[in-house]
């Protein structure tokens, strides 16, 4: 295959491994997320995001092999190159071993983030300085998901110690007035979420695992195409090499 067909082929592994990188930068952030969300709802005793640690070293791994796989193409070497489809196909292998992992270990993470929100609401409801943190915790979630308690603004007054919803339950009706007027109007006319936030923090954890999951079967396509592209340009390259020599 000389001139053009060859240096095609050349070029547009340049560019696949471009894409690569880009990809590798983007599994990395989705891990990242996906961790950040875990340890975010995990009500401040954070588990189950091995995975991900796993998925960002694939992603590291993924952007040194992409770099290594631009150098091959552009010198044209057959060694580099079989070398970077070897190290491809080795990604692919690890990538689904960590996605069956995930998927296998994804009801238990839930149920692990699911046992620790409602201790961690109990916490929430306790009057001791040393759960201030706590409070702190369910007042973000409840503010930036628009939720109330485990399963509902009722959950507050379901168990000892009896208290009403907190502030963070009342949505920001838009007005200047003092924090103790809205809170008291709030309450009095019932007008806090009346939805639970377990379900909607398993709902977000689930969304940005189902990300993560979806970028790796994206990118394992993309690396099979990267490895016939590989080993196309590889073989082209000895046998231009061998008809010269015969020539």
């Amino acid at each position: 295959m000389e001139g053009c067909g060859m240096n095609c082929i050349k070029y547009l592994l340049v560019v696949f491994n471009g894409v690569f990188l880009i990809f590798g930068v983007v599994i990395i952030a989705a891990a990242c997320v996906d961790m950040s969300m875990i340890k975010g709802f995990a009500g401040m005793e954070p588990q189950g995001h091995e995975t991900d640690a796993v998925l960002i070293a694939i992603g590291v791994l993924i952007i040194v092999i992409a770099a290594f796989g631009c150098f091959g193409a552009w010198k044209e070497s057959p060694k580099l190159l079989y070398i970077f489809a070897g190290c491809l196909i080795i990604i692919i292998l690890l990538e689904l071993s960590v996605g069956i992992a995930a998927a296998a270990l994804r009801p238990q993470i839930e149920g692990t983030l699911k046992t620790q929100l409602r201790a961690s609401f109990i916490k929430n409801k306790s009057t001791k300085e040393e759960d201030d943190t706590y409070r702190e915790f369910w007042d973000r979630i409840q503010s930036s998901l628009e939720c109330c308690g485990i399963t509902g603004p009722d959950n507050y007054a379901a168990s000892e110690p009896r208290i009403n919803p907190s502030f963070s339950c009342c949505p920001n009706d838009g007005t200047d007035r003092s924090a103790e007027i809205k809170r008291s109007d709030c309450l009095s006319s019932e007008k806090y979420y009346k939805e639970g936030c377990e379900d909607k923090v398993l709902g977000t954890v689930h969304s940005a695992g189902m990300t993560v999951i979806v970028c790796g079967i994206l990118f394992c396509f993309l690396e099979v195409i990267g490895i016939v592209l590989a080993l196309w340009l590889a073989h082209a390259i000895k046998t231009q090499g061998k008809s010269r020599e015969t020539a």
